[in-house]
């Protein structure tokens, strides 16, 4: 169960939150949004492609853990076995709900990580956010922040038509085999044939090494095979 609720020292003067070390929130998920600014450190161990929802027709970026759906090859013995933590898991249970007027800071009441017992305090005995919780505050923000910046990024992939639909198809050597469809990668032969003019503009506008972070990062798919092999 997920009930987000928006914090307020009146309701949750007694409220502690555990660190999420662990990142126990992923162990059932084969995948997970990352932003831009995440793409060169995640590219190190995940592959990061791009999915299209079907409803919005937008495109966001994700990492992937599993090679089928409630699969992370990540975790195991109940905590995270990548080097690399991506934020969307490491900022749980806090999200922003982000109105017309003004944005509320809210968490999943419902997590492992709450309780009156242990963890972090959010608010004082005088009913002032604490350190910790101001952190994590504008940790979310900043997060949010970078969500703006992924859309931008993928717009100027679109706008330079460098995202084309990825099927990935996999047989191990136990003789398994997978097939991931619904992907979009960016096309290296596309990028390669764009104008000198266009080339230089993605190099100004800082994209290029979240790009080739993300050509790099296809090779990971191998770590995943190597992770489902050995499990």
């Amino acid at each position: 169960m997920v009930d987000i609720k928006a914090i307020s020292s009146n309701e949750h003067s007694k409220t502690r939150v555990k660190n999420n070390d662990t990142l126990a929130n992923g162990k059932n998920k084969h995948f997970a949004p990352v932003v831009v600014q995440e793409f060169v450190p995640a590219s190190q161990e995940f592959p990061i492609v791009f999915v299209k929802d079907s409803d919005t027709g937008q495109f966001r970026s994700i990492v992937l853990f599993g090679l089928k759906p409630d699969e992370n090859l990540f975790y195991d013995d109940k905590a995270w076995q990548a080097t690399y933590k991506p934020e969307s898991l490491a900022l749980y249970p806090f999200i922003l709900n982000q109105g017309e007027e003004h944005s509320v800071l809210c968490f999943d009441q419902d997590s492992d990580l709450v309780s009156e017992k242990e963890g972090n305090a959010l608010f004082d005995e005088q009913g002032n956010q604490t350190a910790w919780l101001t952190e994590m505050g504008e940790k979310v923000v900043h997060y949010v922040e970078k969500t703006y910046a992924t859309k931008n990024f993928i717009k100027l992939l679109l706008d330079n038509e460098l995202l084309a639909p990825q099927t990935l198809n996999l047989k191990l050597e136990n003789e398994e085999e997978y097939t991931l469809n619904g992907l979009y990668a960016i096309d290296e032969k596309k990028l390669n044939e764009l104008s000198e003019e266009s080339f230089i503009n993605l190099r100004n506008v800082g994209a290029l090494p979240a790009i080739y972070a993300s050509l790099l990062s296809m090779q990971r798919i191998h770590n995943l095979a190597r992770r489902k092999l050995n499990k």
